[in-house]
């Protein structure tokens, strides 16, 4: 950290000691000799912060030089902030209000005085710590921080092809683990717990994810649920993450008896794999272990494991069951070892042959076979092609003698010594983050810009590319794991194993305080020293959030960073208690208050001079404070989700620094100020709003659309609304949206309803042409009747169009061109004249090679696909011309070569009555089947009118790989397909307002993989069941009601329904007599299957989620 400073205060003396600040206060003198020793101690400390890890001594002085650097770099903060905001008076602009000023015209004098006096202190204190550090001969080295950067980056893009996907030499523990899942449960015990046991970085949880995305287990067990444990053994916090992990969604923090229910209703009866993954010793583990093993056995079915992932010896024997010894981990066999050691160390050419493989090889047996150390280990060396540099980490390992562990944490100690200096404080800063938690990278790499972490020597607008080098360079570092991508291939998400975790935190010291909500507030704070300070409330902490009690002697900080505030914020932060953050830590860099309840901003934020990241984002304040443009060095402010918030600042353009401004979800915003076109350096404006005439009338005047002109570092996405309001094409034309390259994202909206002006509208479009860069577009709302010719010129690399609302859209285009050629995704909806792609029928219809993703709805009059990829994989086509899904069926391959049509959506088709010819013959890979809303649908089996046709559909038995069917407002279908019996993976079967449908099929127990019975709204169905005895029905599992006092009401008149039974029975015995032959099939068939074959085995299997009320009152007697 102290390098990065020292990196820092070099960069920022250069131009003060050319400015007229420094001779304003004949400072000049000062800053050249500061830069002096600045630079005699930056050559030594890349050698001092080495050897800190072991010598106390040059520990304390590397310590005591870090708060030195720390304090001239504020200084000279203050002084670039002056000189700013002393250039916005001078360039003419408006007078600021006092307040707003950092500097004052009468204390200008007397704040100068004050901060030269700062200025000769540093100094001296440098001057003694210079003089301190001969005594320890620490070694001189020079280093290009450009160059390193640009190594690492090469590095970096050497690396990925060679680093091996999967664990090496964990295959016989794999196979031995899946071996006790599928294995019959002990008599005993109902649900069995397997501890997988084992030291840091071994891959216990590598072997873990591996046996849970098992294909063979996962068709063992209808539910699997996968948490990190970490060390908070807390019963709701437990809860609520397997809810979590069941819905995909976060779940509210909630009292527990309330968790647990929702949780019941989960898993109640299923067989499920649970793996809980890193357990801890800490707190009453064993209490809250044994209560929640208590519920477990409760709810869970016969049959269900749990895999338990522990480094201690303590937890996996208390976890374990009766009769099961936790799986002991090992390390890697030398053979295995060295295989690991090899494809990364040497994944590119080396001089010195056998040396090298000798010394690896010494290298990679002090790493005792720990997967992680090894990785990151040779990844360090693999970027050293001298033979001195690998004897070097070499000695140094050797110096880390010991047990096991202290090898360990050594090994990847040194691996930290041997990073590029730059990458050094930004791995450091990583231990903000709790322990096992999902770090967004957009985030990182933004305070990253914040504190000054990123070098650069291109223009500031790319500090956060570079930021994203230095990530990758990390991760290909294993410094970061299990990175998470978006469809664009950028890396989102990713993790850091608990073990580079301890290291950051330990060459951190007291300099980063991560608090946790199982922490006490009045935990030791050396507020002298803490610099940098994190939150993670994963739980309200209602009553004991006080901010002072953590920061009131904590006046240095330069981080405020709560976590996990999607949960509950940081309960409302109030008034007073942000005045208390804004008067103790002016040297604030990054400052998020995300969903603090603020009601508004005090004006004494302009205190906060220093700020770079500022985060307001779920807070319902209505205005921001002017004073906020006083924040001259700010680069980041996120406003994401401030529902009410109407304006925002009207000088905003005079954040020069600014480089993102989120505003998602800010649903009142009616425009953007005037003057919001000078931010000339921002690379994300995720909205830009056209505004009435009427807006600001009383206020700011609004920003024109043409103020995106010189907006041309803008990346990412930009979504453009009310683009109606356009009043001049000229404007939208000088916005020169085909000079942003870097926009990858363009959404462009008119709103609805309104009296569409379709010629304006075509002038704007064609005028808001892109840039050929461009990867995804969505229109909505265009009131054209056709599209411009820049769609076929221009978006030659786009892989997602979407068209909705269109109302007055005919053709795509008027003329044909080459369309489109690398489109994945095209969506349409609602174009109700939309008619051809052409405005000439006769030319050939587009052709889209490489589409995946096919929607079109509500278009009425479009009879004709366009020729769409043999490798498409899901295809949904709603409330369209029947001529529209013949013209698909007719586009599929045949029998003999099946699509790869994975799901498939047929909806709203009202001339629909049989299913067409040769569909479901041609869908061997479907995977999902939705048919709803087609009220003339009589059958789901394939038709076959022809010889040919009836060749095909007899031959046509299942869709082997269907796992979902989905039926909903087919009125005319009366009986299940009989192919459906013999989909062997399926496991959601969902049946709704199908009033024609009699019974459940004799076959349905033979769908042994099915986890989910779905029915709802199907009156015929279930006024048949209403003669069933509550004994035929034993082994249907249904859910409690949505509504308990309704099914109260209903049992109440039970009695009085049954005399009315035997009516019902005479009735519907007296429709079915007219039925056809086929009907008295199905009456036979209804007749024959008692709802209590279904047998236990199977609805152990499978739960029946029965909303309708009749089945209700039937099944629960």
């Amino acid at each position: 950290m102290a390098f990065a400073v020292a990196e820092a205060i070099l960069k920022k003396l250069a131009p003060l000691a050319a400015e007229q600040a420094g001779l304003l206060w004949s400072l000049k003198s000062d800053f050249l000799k500061l830069k002096s020793t600045v630079s005699s101690i930056k050559a030594v400390l890349l050698d001092a912060e080495e050897q800190s890890g072991l010598n106390h001594q040059v520990r304390d002085w590397l310590d005591e030089l870090k708060q030195v650097l720390y304090d001239a770099d504020d200084l000279l903060d203050d002084f670039s902030t002056e000189a700013l905001l002393k250039q916005r008076r001078n360039e003419g602009s408006r007078c600021l209000n006092e307040v707003c000023l950092f500097f004052t015209r009468s204390n200008q004098l007397v704040s100068g005085l004050m901060m030269a006096h700062r200025l000769k202190a540093i100094r001296t204190k440098l001057d003694e710590i210079d003089e301190n550090r001969r005594k320890f001969n620490l070694e001189t080295r020079l280093q290009d921080p450009a160059a390193a950067a640009a190594a690492a980056i090469k590095r970096e893009r050497q690396t990925d092809s060679f680093v091996p996907h999967g664990f090496v030499g964990r295959e016989e523990d794999k196979k031995k683990i899946i071996g006790m899942l599928l294995s019959s449960t002990n008599d005993e015990q109902k649900i069995e717990v397997i501890p997988i046991l084992g030291m840091g970085g071994l891959g216990k949880t590598a072997l873990a994810q591996c046996i849970y995305n098992d294909e063979t287990v996962s068709t063992c067990f209808q539910l699997k649920i996968w948490i990190c444990v970490s060390d908070n053994f807390d019963q709701a916090l437990l809860v609520r993450k397997m809810l979590e992990s069941i819905n995909q969604d976060k779940v509210e923090d909630l009292d527990l008896d309330i968790l647990k229910g929702k949780l019941k209703k989960e898993m109640d009866n299923k067989r499920f794999l649970l793996v809980l993954d890193d357990v801890w010793n800490h707190g009453d583990y064993k209490g809250n272990w044994d209560s929640l093993m208590s519920f477990w056995l409760q709810v869970g079915a016969m049959g269900s494991k749990i895999i338990a992932t522990t480094r201690l010896a303590d937890v996996a024997n208390h976890f374990a069951t009766k009769g099961i010894k936790p799986h002991k981990l090992k390390g890697l066999s030398e053979s295995e070892s060295w295989f690991l050691f090899e494809q990364i160390a040497f994944k590119g050419e080396v001089e010195g042959g056998e040396r090298f493989v000798d010394i690896g090889k010494e290298v990679m047996r002090k790493c005792v076979g720990v997967p992680l150390a090894i990785r990151v280990i040779a990844s360090a060396l693999s970027s050293k092609s001298n033979i001195v540099d690998w004897e070097a980490v070499r000695d140094k390992q050797a110096m880390f003698d010991g047990d096991d562990e202290r090898k360990i944490l050594g090994t990847l100690r040194l691996s930290y010594d041997n990073l590029p200096s730059e990458l050094k404080p930004c791995f450091v800063y990583c231990s903000l983050f709790p322990k096992d938690s999902e770090i967004d990278v957009k985030l990182l790499v933004q305070i990253w810009m914040g504190q000054g972490f990123i070098n650069s020597n291109r223009s500031s607008s790319a500090l956060f590319e570079v930021g994203v080098e230095y990530f990758k360079s990390l991760l290909s570092r294993f410094f970061f794991q299990e990175p998470e991508s978006d469809r664009w291939g950028n890396v989102t998400e990713c993790k850091m194993h608990d073990l580079m975790h301890d290291v950051a935190l330990e060459i951190a010291g007291v300099e980063i305080m991560a608090l946790k909500a199982s922490d006490s507030m009045e935990a030791s704070v050396d507020s002298d020293r803490l610099r940098h300070i994190s939150f993670d409330f994963e739980r309200k902490l209602t009553q004991t959030w006080k901010a002072q009690d953590a920061l009131a002697n904590a006046t240095k900080l330069r981080t405020f960073l709560p976590i996990n505030t999607l949960y509950s914020g940081i309960d409302g932060i109030e008034e007073q208690n942000c005045e208390m953050i804004f008067s103790n830590n002016t040297r604030l860099r990054v400052l998020s208050l995300d969903s603090a309840k603020l009601e508004s901003v005090p004006r004494s934020i302009h205190k906060l001079t220093h700020l770079r990241y500022l985060n307001l984002a779920r807070n319902p304040m209505k205005v921001l404070p002017d004073e906020i443009t006083v924040l001259v060095n700010l680069q980041v402010l996120i406003l994401d989700s401030c529902e009410n918030l109407k304006q925002l600042p009207r000088d905003i353009g005079k954040l020069t620094d600014l480089e993102f401004l989120s505003l998602v979800g800010c649903s009142s915003l009616k425009g953007l100020p005037l003057g919001i076109g000078r931010l000339t350096r921002l690379r994300e404006l995720s909205i830009f709003i056209v505004p009435a005439a009427s807006y600001y009338s009383h206020g700011p005047v609004a920003a024109r659309i043409s103020e995106l002109e010189h907006l041309d570092n803008l990346s990412g996405k930009l979504k453009i609304i009310n683009l109606e309001l356009v009043k001049d094409e000229a404007e939208v034309k000088a916005a020169s949206l085909f000079r942003k390259q870097h926009l990858h994202a363009l959404t462009l909206k008119w709103s609805l309803p309104r009296r569409v002006f379709a010629g304006r509208d075509v002038g704007v479009l064609k005028a808001l042409e892109p840039h050929n860069n461009l990867k995804e577009l969505k229109l909505n709302g265009y009131g054209g009747h056709s599209l411009p010719s820049w769609f076929s010129t221009t978006l030659q690399n786009l892989v997602d169009l979407t068209l909705f609302n269109l109302v007055r859209l005919k053709y795509i285009e008027d003329d044909a061109g080459q369309f489109l050629p690398r489109l994945k995704s095209l969506r349409i909806g609602n174009c109700p004249r939309l008619v051809s792609w052409w405005s000439t029928r006769e030319i050939e219809m587009p052709q889209f090679p490489c589409l995946s993703y096919l929607y079109i709805a509500k278009c009425p009059k479009l009879v004709r696909l366009p020729h769409i990829s043999a490798d498409i994989e899901t295809v949904d086509l709603e409330y369209v011309n029947r001529k529209l899904l013949d013209q698909f069926v007719a586009s599929l391959p045949p029998p003999s070569s099946p699509s790869r049509i994975k799901t498939l959506t047929i909806a709203g088709i009202r001339g629909l009555q049989i299913l067409p010819q040769g569909l479901l013959p041609q869908l061997a890979s479907l995977e999902e089947l939705w048919i709803m809303d087609c009220p003339n649908l009589r059958s789901l089996s394939p038709p076959a009118t022809s010889q040919q046709h009836h060749l095909t559909s007899l031959h046509f038995s299942a869709l082997p790989n269907l796992r979902g069917f989905y039926i909903w407002g087919l009125p005319g279908i009366k009986r299940l397909p009989e192919w459906l019996q013999h989909s062997s993976n399926l496991q959601i079967l969902w049946i709704k307002s199908c009033d024609g449908l009699k019974c459940l099929p004799r076959w349905l127990p033979k769908l042994t993989t099915l986890d989910t019975l779905y029915v709802d709204d199907c009156h015929f169905l279930s006024a048949r069941s209403k003669s069933r005895t509550a004994e035929d029905c034993n082994y249907l599992r249904v859910e409690e009601p949505a509504d308990e006092n309704q099914l109260q009401k209903q049992e109440a008149s039970e009695e009085e329904e049954e005399e009315e039974d035997d009516d019902d029975d005479h009735a519907s015995e007296g429709e079915e007599e007219e039925d056809d032959d086929h009907e008295g099939e199905l009456e036979e068939e209804a007749e024959g299957l008692p709802l209590g074959i279904l047998s236990p085995r199977m609805w152990s299997d499978c739960i029946a989620r029965l909303t309708c009320n009749l089945f209700q009152r039937c099944f629960l007697g």
